[in-house]
């Protein structure tokens, strides 16, 4: 998809909406009234205004965990002059272990899932290695996050309250373990139902019932169970281009072995509107948002400062930056991993 819609002014009640749908993506409309001071009706005509305008979708998102997967990859790819595109880098975008991917004529940024570090290399990185060799890549660099370690800090709603400066207090959701304990409990109708909510984000239980052949009170049961537990995570993705920004920096940070999360992330919010950050000890990956180039340099430059000054980061931060208007998400799917990693083979 190529990003060139017009730019979309959204009304003060809009904007709260926005909010609310990105930090509250789950709730019905009737609760969500009383988080944001909005009248349903307003949230009703707002979310079918989302829709229409193709503003926003929600996503039901599993955690690495439950789909057996012991390393989570980032992939930065530089591309070689003149052949960066979908067509050149079709075996990568069908991968289903890749969920994840997004690029420019120049540069790609993908995260992708796999049983350990061995399959990742047997399967991920052969195609990588066939395309540096074939002259597609110039490079590429992968950062390794073990998933049992790793932590995982979904920020849209605060990207959203910075952007619009709504000064929401309730911005930021806890940091959540890629490794929830009820991962490794799941039974077959478990898988089955996991696949059918990633897959169908926006399908009601009777509807999933209907497709999975599974009673509606058990979908629904398993539905609890599953975001309760933090087995699956209900996000947002917004188009950002359409709402005043320009820029997307995707980064790796080198961080100290002794830094805690809380440390990292109050540097991490010196550079900018956040969007997500995977950590694990000594490493950060993640996005930012910026409405100009020289804010995003003026973002970093704060953050580059104060992390060498205080001795918490090895090395400057690896950065790829990417003009929202080039910008082209070639994927965002997680259920195909899901059906292989979890063997579902039942077609629904």
């Amino acid at each position: 998809m190529y990003f060139h819609q017009m730019e979309i002014k959204l009304t003060s009640k809009e904007k709260l909406v926005l909010y609310g749908l990105a930090r509250y993506p789950g709730l019905s409309d009737i609760d969500l009234a009383s988080l944001i001071d909005v009248d349903r009706s307003t949230i009703f005509k707002s979310k079918r205004k989302f829709r229409d305008w193709q503003l926003i979708r929600l996503l039901n998102v599993p955690a690495g965990g439950a789909l057996g997967a012991e390393i989570l990859s980032v992939v930065f790819m530089r591309f070689s002059p003149g052949v960066g595109g979908r067509e050149s880098i079709s075996e990568w975008i069908l991968s289903p272990s890749c969920v994840y991917c997004i690029a420019t004529a120049t540069d790609a940024f993908s995260l992708v899932y796999s049983r350990n570090l061995t399959e990742f290399k047997k399967r991920a990185e052969s195609i990588l290695s066939g395309y540096r060799q074939n002259g597609v890549l110039e490079d590429f660099i992968c950062v390794h996050l073990c998933v049992e370690l790793a932590s995982y800090q979904y920020n849209v709603p605060a990207a959203v309250s910075k952007i619009f400066g709504l000064d929401r207090r309730d911005v930021a959701p806890a940091p959540l373990s890629l490794m929830p304990m009820d991962a490794l409990k799941l039974s077959e109708k478990d898988r089955l139902t996991l696949y059918a909510f990633v897959k169908y984000p926006n399908l009601s239980d009777l509807e999933l019932s209907k497709r999975t052949g599974i009673s509606r009170p058990t979908i629904s049961g398993k539905r609890s169970r599953f975001f309760d537990a933090n087995i699956l995570l209900r996000e947002a993705h917004v188009e950002w281009e359409r709402i005043c920004c320009e820029l997307m920096c995707l980064y790796h940070i080198r961080m100290r072995q002794n830094v805690s999360y809380h440390d990292a992330g109050s540097l991490l919010s010196m550079m900018g509107s956040q969007l997500f950050c995977y950590m694990q000890p000594g490493d950060v990956c993640g996005a930012i948002l910026s409405s100009s180039f020289s804010d995003l340099k003026d973002g970093m430059d704060a953050f580059v400062n104060s992390a060498f000054e205080r001795d918490l980061i090895d090395g400057r931060p690896y950065m790829v930056i990417m003009p929202l208007r080039s910008l082209k998400v070639l994927k965002l799917d997680y259920a195909p991993a899901v059906a292989e990693m979890l063997g579902i083979e039942k077609e629904i």
